[in-house]
């Protein structure tokens, strides 16, 4: 280890090579190895589950100061451990830390390993990395998809391969813990990997951290803890599992029972591990039936694409070439965004204008794009990938956006503006090219009865912060707006304005006025009707 010398290293206790290596480890190097090491107290929950089956043998694929396998050596002394670490610094700590175990650490990247030995035990915190195009670990999951007939995503993050990978060597009746981030149980991504452990048997219990409370220090990564063990031959595969729920503040833990169908069933797990089961009300539907989605503009490079309105002038880019944009969630305060918001943002001095030419460049734009050419700009992973680089992708302008992160409330925005927006806003583009329209759809996905339902679809991540995928915003439950008459939205829009200017009450009338209009359109009820 750095700043060590191997007599002192020795005379560490394994606790003390933990704090050493996070001490004298250099954070870029942890980050580029996604190296967290294990809270003491999930180490011991990991443990005691696989302890419990009386394992002989043990397999730990992302070793790292061994942690984990010092917990369950704690509890079986004499187990033989098996260790793969990528990372010779990290190993070397591990090698102190674990200093006494019967241990067989090998040096390299677990996930090139053919699965040729079978272990009583698994126990993991795997990295939390996501696969690049053109990367080995892109390579790593196809390679896992075809050996497994598993249709992976190439946005499949390294803990689902290692989950995939290590359960391929556990032996029958064997018992597995891993540490993975919460996001598993929503993400899309994830399917694949949850139908595995539901279909094949694995799953037994899970437990999961309430993201105000975080596992992990100075990082938000959420924690849940995936408890398995293989099935025996011929034995039934089980119909529930127990769950806890850790809340933040200390509160008591939420324990439940679920049931695998309904699990296997749900495109998202996060709400019913939190809450059980919630009810979508009569007169709700997916989003997805009103609306489509896309995600905002994906420069590549926004300091070179987006610039203040001055800064393109004195650059010689025309304002043809040009498109009122804005940038980030901060630029836009409210839930309507109008020509006078944006044209205050724009005297703000922030930027505002996209560089997008749509016309051949003139000798100032030329030049402008050559001097990002030698700044290595059109080697960028989405800018390489144009032709010519500069050309901006396919871009479409939405009615409404949808902020990608939140805390809280999701906030979505009608654009009175009628600009464009860059990746801190996704788009919605309604079935109906009409204003009272979109009004009502944006009062209705910012009240609280439908910021509530769509708890299920957020991918919520450490210390509250939450986001949304496109795809994920057309599962998210609204009244359906679309056999609705003229009053009855134009009240839905008078509801929104009251609610962004903060009017007292403004919250509780619009909610209650969305649930009214779900039981009116849940009852069929005549939609033109006047209403108060």
């Amino acid at each position: 280890m750095d700043g060590a010398t191997p007599q002192q290293a020795t005379d560490l206790t394994p606790a003390e090579a933990d704090l050493a290596y996070l001490a004298t480890t250099p954070k870029a190097h942890r980050r580029r190895f996604a190296q967290v090491l294990t809270p003491p107290d999930c180490a011991a929950e990991m443990a005691d589950w696989v302890a419990a089956g009386a394992p002989q043998t043990l397999l730990d694929p992302a070793f790292g100061t061994g942690i984990l396998a010092r917990a369950v050596t704690a509890r079986c002394p004499e187990i033989r451990v098996t260790g793969y670490e990528i990372d010779p610094q990290i190993a070397a700590a591990g090698q102190v830390a674990c200093a006494g175990m019967t241990l067989d650490l090998r040096a390299g990247d677990f996930l090139d390993t053919p699965p040729d030995q079978q272990f009583d035990a698994v126990i993991a915190n795997p990295p939390f990395l996501r696969p690049g195009a053109g990367t080995a670990l892109r390579a790593q999951v196809r390679a896992t998809a075809a050996r497994l007939g598993v249709p992976l995503s190439g946005l499949t993050n390294a803990y689902a391969l290692f989950v995939f990978e290590a359960l391929a060597r556990l032996a029958p009746g064997g018992r597995a813990a891993f540490l993975l981030p919460a996001e598993w149980a929503n993400a899309n991504t994830g399917a694949p990997l949850k139908e595995f452990l539901i279909s094949g048997g694995y799953l037994r219990k899970l437990i999961y951290f309430c993201a105000l409370n975080p596992v992990f220090d100075r990082t938000l990564t959420t924690a849940s803890l995936v408890l398995l063990q293989a099935p025996r031959p011929n034995e039934a595969a089980p119909e529930t599992i127990p769950a806890r729920f850790v809340p933040a503040d200390g509160a008591p833990a939420r324990d439940s029972v679920l049931d695998l169908a309904e699990l296997r069933a749900a495109p998202k797990w996060d709400a019913l591990i939190r809450t059980g089961r919630q009810a979508v009300p009569a007169g709700f539907v997916p989003l997805g039936a009103l609306a489509a989605t896309r995600r905002g503009i994906a420069t590549g490079a926004n300091g070179f694409f987006h610039l203040t309105a001055p800064d393109a002038a004195a650059r010689g880019l025309r304002p043809a070439q040009l498109l009122p944009c804005v940038a980030k969630a901060g630029d836009v305060a409210g839930l309507r965004f109008s020509h006078a918001d944006f044209a205050a943002l724009e005297a703000s001095g922030r930027p505002t204008r996209f560089f997008a030419p749509q016309h051949p460049l003139n000798g100032a734009e030329e030049e402008y794009v050559a001097q990002g050419a030698a700044e290595g700009l059109d080697q960028r992973f989405l800018t390489r990938n144009r032709t010519p680089w500069y050309a901006p992708e396919r871009i479409y302008l939405a009615p409404i956006w949808a902020a990608t992160f939140g805390r809280g409330q999701m906030r979505f925005i009608l654009n009175e503006a009628r600009v464009w927006q860059l990746t801190a806003f996704h788009g919605l583009f309604p079935i109906r090219d009409d204003v009272a329209f979109h009004r009502a759809l944006v009062a209705c996905l910012n009240s609280a009865p439908v910021q509530d339902l769509m708890r299920g679809s957020l991918r919520i991540y450490a210390r509250g912060l939450q986001k949304l995928e496109p795809r994920d915003l057309l599962e998210i439950p609204v009244p359906d707006l679309r056999a609705l008459g003229p009053a009855r939205l134009a009240a839905l829009g008078r509801a929104l304005v009251s609610l962004e200017a903060g009017r007292r009450g403004a919250e509780a009338r619009l909610a209650a006025l969305v649930m009214e209009t779900a039981a009116v359109v849940a009852a069929g009820k005549d939609m033109g009707k006047d209403i108060e």
